[in-house]
């Protein structure tokens, strides 16, 4: 009896720990959404090696750098397919993370920074996940506690992205009610930024709302249409049009 226990028990953890993976998944376009902690290129073949990204860390002495340095690791995670890769650059990222904390606590940089580099550690470490994705939403609610505009009102559209792509209790801190909250706040605070947008029609399109949905894509792709040509342009065309595209 106490075998077919083991095996029930091992297999609901393995049960459990495929489908944290599957819902992990799309955690990388969350951390790709987090623009303007530095400013950096988006592209893979421009992103710093790990060794680059790791002599900076130990080098920075600012909230900047620290910031830099994590953002960086957090462009390049966003395109690395070699897990231990991803895990090195997590592990990086966090230590950048402490030290700037311990430079200063307060600031939204920091404490952002802390979210991204948490983030990239449970995107690392899938089985891990629902505790740092909820220390993920601890730090940004801190980051927003100390400047609710950075990164043109990241933490509420970080936050807002996490609650309705992640699982609900037991699995995950998934709410899609809140994450609605979040992105009508992170909409109501920079209403001209078209990720803001996108996080807004994702949100209604989650709960429900498919008119709601639709024209808010269509607000986020006249908002990227007007910005200057760039990647990160392309991208928010691209994300609106799939949106439009849902039935």
């Amino acid at each position: 009896m106490a075998g077919t226990r083991d095996k029930a028990t091992s297999g609901g953890r393995a049960v459990e720990a495929h489908a944290v993976r599957r819902w992990l998944l799309p955690l990388g376009a969350v951390l790709a959404l987090l623009a303007g902690c530095a400013s950096m290129s988006r592209h893979p073949e421009s992103a710093p090696s790990p060794s680059s990204a790791s002599a900076a860390g130990a080098n920075a002495g600012s909230v900047e750098q620290y910031a830099a340095v994590i953002k960086a690791n957090s462009d390049r995670s966003d395109h690395e397919s070699d897990g231990r890769v991803r895990a090195d650059l997590a592990t990086q990222s966090s230590t950048a993370a402490d030290a700037c904390l311990a430079l200063d606590a307060q600031a939204a940089a920091c404490q952002y920074g802390k979210a991204v580099a948490t983030g990239m550690e449970a995107r690392a470490h899938p089985t891990k996940a629902v505790g740092l994705l909820n220390s993920m939403l601890q730090s940004l609610n801190s980051a927003e506690a100390a400047d609710p505009n950075y990164d043109k009102a990241g933490p509420s559209r970080v936050r807002a992205l996490v609650l309705i792509r992640a699982p609900g209790w037991p699995l995950g801190p998934g709410d899609t009610d809140a994450g609605l909250a979040a992105a009508r706040k992170a909409v109501s605070l920079q209403p001209d930024y078209p990720p803001n947008v996108l996080a807004l029609a994702e949100a209604l399109s989650k709960s429900g709302d498919a008119k709601g949905s639709h024209a808010s894509y269509q607000r986020a792709l006249e908002l990227a249409q007007a910005t200057p040509a760039g990647p990160e342009r392309d991208g928010w065309i691209h994300d609106a049009q799939d949106g439009l595209a849902q039935k």
